[in-house]
């Protein structure tokens, strides 16, 4: 689980140095994201 929420953090950090509102909204929205593809693919798999 852990690296799929520092891989979402990741890519909003990148994607928060480009777009706004900045990093902390993106990196968030990763975190969250990278734990939702998780458990995504946890319950298919």
């Amino acid at each position: 689980m852990v690296p799929y929420i520092l891989t979402g953090a990741l890519i909003g950090s990148i994607v928060g140095h480009l777009i706004p509102p900045g990093y902390f909204f993106w990196f968030m929205v990763g975190s969250v994201g990278g734990y939702l593809i998780q458990r995504y693919w946890g319950s298919r798999f």
